[in-house]
């Protein structure tokens, strides 16, 4: 984009992206964040396919001029200079203000995000977007309720062209002065990236044995506390989870290139910041807003992959005819049609999508999408407070659903049935579903998942479907963990 087009294209906006766009014939976004990463500084990559209407994408984010991490209500704020604040303030409002003061032009020929913020919001933040009281639980861990980058660089990589977009948001008053240098800068980070060629050594990594939260006889004494809610008329539905429980030594970075070759999947992320690690290959979206266009793709309903394709056409068979599953994926469409209704223009709410069959690496789902108008002036964190979580990661109704599981579960679930993605500069976003994911706090290492628990839910299966939904990532730390250090260089 010119300097002139820029200057046009700023005149209402207190910020403007300057880029710059070349062709690649190969680009490897692990060798390319292993290239820019500082083992001290955060770190953020998401790559993947979220949808099939637009391309795939890679973002790099290089250099946060902030980080924001709320907990308990108390926020602390760092920059890059090394000044630490904390206070009470809501994230709302320092979100939003955030937001604001860069807010840029939405230009269709750029990548869908060009800076922002990046990183995770935790299934616990639920609690500041609601006036019902829920239960306080344990966070032996320490676990963050949000956690948040302000990027003003990144890399981005269109998977379809192959065109890679450096971007660099700068204040439009002061285009005039900085286009000249940013452009020198933006020349030198294309050098950089063209020298690229191959993936570095990886630390060592090493971890013990998984061990579950609940043993198979006491997740069968939750469930059958979770039906009797049901029969009382507490709730519909819940999702009950067991997280497994390890030490590890190393980097959860290490673990990506296994874990993204054996399990594509439309997100695939890897975030740092200070002693805290996640990685994941999730299949589901949260929330979109593309302009004023909101889209969420609810799943629900599952059935590990077969052995054979005999046996694989066999499970899909049993998801798509099971009166069970397909009673609780429309209970999940019609939870999710209200979370959208709250911020979208009346009568705009659909569903465009219905109970389609998605398979991925180690199990299948029934998927649907739909899409709304948002309101005028709705902005990032009120989308977020309206939707998180998914229906699909508490239950319904979902607030009964959250008291419950609070009760049983009595732990801070963390990044796990949260959020992980961008809120762009340009009013944009895209937030996938926490989970298929590890994360770690200093060398403990949780592998989360869970199992959605109705009226005639059977308890060992349930135990198992969250064995399943969780194998491809710990089949990846438990491969990665017996290589040892590893220089994986293929492509996935």
């Amino acid at each position: 984009m010119t300097f002139n087009q820029l200057k046009k294209n700023a005149q209402n906006y207190p910020a403007i992206p300057i880029t710059l766009q070349f062709h690649v014939d190969s680009f490897d976004p692990i060798a390319i964040t292993q290239a820019f990463d500082q083992p001290e500084s955060p770190c953020f990559l998401l790559t993947g396919q979220p949808k099939k209407s637009e391309d795939g994408y890679t973002f790099i984010g290089l250099n946060p001029v902030k980080t924001f991490t709320y907990r308990d209500g108390i926020m602390t704020i760092s920059d890059n200079h090394g000044n630490v604040s904390h206070g009470t303030v809501a994230l709302k409002t320092v979100i939003n203000q955030t937001l604001q003061t860069s807010r840029t032009p939405r230009l269709p020929e750029l990548p869908p995000f060009v800076g922002g913020l990046v990183g995770y919001f935790s299934y616990d933040y639920a609690k500041y977007a609601t006036t019902a009281n829920l239960p306080n639980v344990q966070n032996p861990m320490n676990l963050d309720d949000a956690d948040l980058l302000l990027i003003d660089q990144v890399i981005a990589y269109n998977h379809s062209t192959q065109t890679v977009t450096l971007s660099k948001v700068i204040a439009s008053a002061d285009l005039s002065a900085a286009y000249d240098l940013v452009m020198t800068d933006l020349k030198k980070l294309k050098t950089q990236v063209l020298s690229v060629t191959d993936r570095r050594q990886f630390p060592d990594f090493s971890m013990s044995s998984l061990t579950s939260q609940f043993s198979l006889q006491e997740f069968t004494e939750k469930v059958a506390e979770t039906q009797k809610h049901i029969v009382d008329g507490d709730i519909f539905q819940l999702i009950l989870s067991n997280p497994q429980q390890a030490t590890m030594t190393g980097s959860l970075f290490t673990v990506a290139p296994t874990l993204f070759r054996e399990s594509p999947s439309p997100y695939q992320f890897y975030f740092r910041h200070g002693d805290f690690e996640t990685i994941g290959a999730s299949p589901e979206t949260l929330i979109t807003k593309r302009d004023q266009t909101l889209f969420s793709y609810p799943l629900a309903g599952t059935r590990r992959r077969g052995k054979d394709q005999r046996e694989d056409d066999q499970f899909a068979y049993e998801l798509q005819h099971s009166a069970k599953e397909l009673s609780e994926h429309n209970m999940l469409i019609d939870l999710g049609r209200n979370d959208l209704g709250s911020i979208s223009k009346f009568g705009t709410v659909n569903v465009t999508a219905y109970r389609r069959l998605l398979k991925f690496a180690n199990v299948m789902h029934l998927g649907s999408v739909i899409e709304s108008t948002a309101k005028k002036d709705v902005s990032a964190i009120d989308i977020i407070n309206a939707v998180l979580p998914a229906g699909t990661l508490s239950g319904a109704p979902k607030i009964s659903a959250m008291q419950i599981i609070g009760q049983l579960e009595n732990r801070k679930r963390g990044v796990y049935g949260g959020c992980l993605g961008y809120l762009g500069f340009d009013g944009d976003l895209d937030l996938c579903i926490g989970i298929r994911l590890a994360y770690r706090k200093g060398k403990h290492l949780v592998v989360h998942s869970g199992a959605g628990i109705v009226a005639d839910s059977v308890a060992k299966y349930e135990y198992q479907e969250f064995n399943n939904k969780a194998s491809s990532v710990v089949n990846a730390l438990k491969e990665t963990a017996m290589k040892g250090s590893v220089k994986d260089a293929l492509s996935y």
